[in-house]
């Protein structure tokens, strides 16, 4: 049996493309193994992307709603904040809404970086004073 062949020509260039398509990818960032802030683009990396580096967090708003079915609908105000082990809030969200529910209002409430470390939701509702919904985010860990 004889050693191994030689390459074809075409194999010699196919190999030259991938060894600069990788190198031109590695210089691209600055530093050594390292991405900072700087290198993503805003919202391009969510909860997905990171696993088991957040940790969920819901609460109940309750409806301040006294009678259901009357035509007044009442406003709900609940916050949810994460912890300070993991400051930063993502992936807001308002669930149990029925038909006679619905979001007003969601603003962030800012941690001392100024990301969200949590939010304020405003519901308005007629459903009466014994519905509940369910607040969520999710939280990142601190570095």
């Amino acid at each position: 049996m004889r050693g191994i062949p030689r390459p074809s020509p075409a194999m010699v260039v196919a190999l030259i493309a991938l060894i600069v398509a990788i190198g031109g990818t590695a210089v691209a960032l600055p530093g050594k193994f390292t991405v900072g802030r700087d290198d993503l683009k805003k919202s391009s990396v969510g909860a997905r992307a990171l696993g088991g580096m957040y940790v969920g967090r819901s609460l109940v708003l309750k409806s301040e709603d006294l009678v259901a079915g009357d035509g007044q609908f009442t406003e709900s105000v609940g916050s949810i904040l994460c912890p300070s082990k993991a400051p930063t809030a993502i992936d807001p969200f308002v669930g149990g809404l029925s038909e006679t529910a619905f979001e007003v209002n969601r603003s962030a409430v800012s941690n001392k970086w100024k990301a969200p470390q949590g939010y304020r939701f405003t519901v308005r509702s007629d459903d009466g004073p014994d519905v509940g919904y369910t607040m969520k985010v999710n939280c990142l860990f601190a570095r």
